[in-house]
């Protein structure tokens, strides 16, 4: 489905297959509907605006936009690796599943933000804010996490080796037991 216009609107639409290109300046804007299969890969917006969406097996590999806006959102199972959504906008976001490795969300703010079973080894949070964001048996391994915001956030179950933050960083945070044995060396511990 090619864009003819730089400006790009779906509204209630329930879209199988496919996918959407479109020029680097164009805006994509897309409310009350339902995706499934389709692809926005290696694609580049000058800003995204989307409401009451819900992605299910979508291809977002290496998308990229200035601007973003995701209000309501769902990906379910949905390839997001590479994805690039720095000082992005996301309110009540569900990420289930899916591959979302190496995606970068810089200074990126989530409220009201659930993590499922989600992959986000290599992902870039640097300076994001997770406040209250609840990460359910996720890969967080070697993910940066460098100055965010994790007050009220649980990562209870999810896989956190390697990651790269600072004890301030994780002050505020929920961690189960395992996880508090490795970041006990961050935090100045020693369990004898």
């Amino acid at each position: 489905m090619p864009a003819a216009s730089r400006d790009i609107t779906i509204n209630e639409s329930h879209i199988e297959g496919g996918r959407l290109e479109a020029a680097a300046d164009s805006s994509l804007r897309i409310e009350s509907s339902l995706l499934e299969r389709v692809s926005l890969a290696n694609c580049a917006f000058s800003s995204m605006l989307w409401k009451d969406v819900r992605l299910i097996n979508c291809d977002l590999a290496n998308m990229q936009t200035r601007g973003l806006t995701f209000i309501r959102v769902e990906f379910i199972n949905c390839r997001m690796t590479g994805l690039r959504a720095g000082e992005a906008d996301f309110q009540d976001i569900l990420i289930s599943e899916g591959d979302q490795r190496y995606s970068q969300f810089r200074y990126a703010r989530f409220k009201a933000a659930e993590f499922d079973r989600c992959n986000f080894s290599e992902a870039d949070f640097l300076g994001a804010d997770l406040t209250g964001s609840i990460f359910r048996k996720c890969n967080l391994q070697n993910a940066e996490m460098s100055k965010v915001k994790l007050l009220n956030a649980d990562l209870r179950g999810s896989a956190v080796e390697d990651l790269h933050l600072a004890a301030e960083d994780i002050r505020g945070a929920t961690v189960d037991l395992t996880q508090a044995m490795l970041f006990a060396p961050l935090l100045g511990i020693r369990i004898e």
